[in-house]
């Protein structure tokens, strides 16, 4: 009873922002989709869920609803910075209907970085002899270790994400499609975002997932009034792992906004919370799949 309680609890609207809980269930039984979907997950040698670069880790993806045609083949292409770009098949998975693909990342020296997110971007494309057609891409990011301290009042460096939105919005056009000017609905500096105080040992289950909430929308809000008028309208889905020490990982985008720029911010929310605060001793799941509505702004 104790157990539904804090489920229905966890499935709220907190500030226009939905928050759903599901523990990973790859053996599920899932409703089909018109649009193909690319699932990813990790296998780490570790239980807090970070990635140790210094450590072996397989990183693989399930494909739903595509299929390859006559004389060609379906292929994942796995893109970072941090690791050299590799081709792997993607292959019928016999329990289901979907295709599947993994690769194992080798331990790598440990860099000035450490502990900065690991953009990975992961392209669906058609193998026809020796001609190589994107179809789709998707982009996550795998948090790592050590693990970083707990955030404070001090401005935090800058991450390669956090880069690439800078350089994103400085991109960005200055004018609407109609040639007038466009502006931010509002600077930065004048939002506050206050944290959650109290440890997670003092709180329940409904209460640690409610202040969860609360951080990402407020960070969401700070994060939408970087952007232009037409981008803030747009809304999206965000996705992540949560494990019982607080750490983020697989964070990616759900549903798109159809926007990069605004897709990218929605993700630099997650990457800016965590850590978050650990799970209380009433959270006993390994691991929580977190889905989070990142609302546009209403005109």
């Amino acid at each position: 009873m104790r157990e539904g309680l804090d489920r229905a609890w966890a499935i709220a609207a907190v500030l226009c922002v939905t928050f759903v809980l599901a523990p990973p269930a790859p053996s599920a039984a899932e409703i089909k989709h018109s649009t193909p979907t690319l699932k990813f997950d990790l296998s780490l040698n570790n239980e807090n869920g970070l990635v140790d670069p210094g450590q072996t880790f397989e990183f693989s993806v399930r494909l739903k609803g595509l299929k390859p045609g006559r004389g060609e083949e379906l292929v994942a292409v796995f893109e970072s910075l941090a690791y050299p770009h590799r081709l792997v098949s993607l292959t019928p998975d016999e329990a289901s209907a979907d295709l599947t693909a993994s690769t194992r990342f080798e331990p790598r020296p440990i860099a000035a970085g450490a502990g900065q997110p690991l953009r990975m971007e992961v392209v669906v494309a058609r193998l026809r002899g020796m001609r190589l057609d994107s179809v789709f891409s998707r982009t996550v990011y795998l948090t790592t270790g050590p693990a970083p301290p707990p955030r404070s009042g001090s401005v935090p460096a800058s991450s390669p994400g956090t880069a690439m939105l800078d350089a994103l919005l400085e991109e960005a056009s200055a004018t609407d499609r109609h040639g007038r000017p466009v502006e931010p609905i509002l600077l930065p500096d004048k939002i506050t975002v206050e944290e959650s105080g109290g440890s997670s040992a003092d709180v329940s289950g409904p209460v640690y997932w409610k202040n969860v909430s609360d951080s990402v929308a407020l960070h969401w809000q700070q994060r939408r009034a970087q952007l232009r008028k037409d981008q803030a309208g747009r809304g999206l889905r965000v996705q992540f792992r949560l494990y019982p020490q607080g750490f983020a990982q697989l964070v990616q985008v759900e549903r798109s906004s159809g926007d990069p720029i605004v897709d990218e911010a929605g993700l630099q929310t997650v990457l800016s919370l965590h850590p978050f605060p650990p799970f209380p001793p009433d959270v006993r799941e390994p691991s929580v799949d977190v889905h989070v509505d990142l609302p546009g702004l209403r005109r």
